[in-house]
């Protein structure tokens, strides 16, 4: 009897310290945003992206450089939406992408 009190107990804990390592995680992670505005990127002598960055009215967000960030760099110059998760790191804005489109300029 006393083997499954202690059984229930050590799942228990496991699910409470998961929760928690969950939902600190996810807070850590940043806030989510939608903005638009113009692609800017830096590459190297080889042609290849070191840089990308988004210049909106609401700052200037530096992209990481995963398979969404390089791609959202093939759009250099243009207007994009862009649906991420921003966080702050030194005092810099970076923007995880998760979703872009091209915007018409009026």
């Amino acid at each position: 009897m006393f083997v499954k009190k202690q059984r229930v107990g050590i799942v228990l804990l496991a699910m409470l310290t998961t929760a928690i390592l969950a939902s600190t995680c996810f807070a850590a992670e940043g806030e989510a945003i939608k903005s638009q505005g113009v692609v800017s990127v830096t590459k190297d002598a080889n042609d290849i992206i070191t840089a990308v960055q988004l210049v909106a009215d609401t700052g200037v967000y530096s992209v990481e450089l995963d398979a969404k960030g390089l791609e959202l760099g093939e759009m250099n110059g243009q207007m994009v939406e862009v649906e991420g998760i921003v966080s702050q790191k030194d005092n810099q804005k970076w923007l995880k992408v998760l979703t872009f489109k091209a915007v018409e300029e009026e």
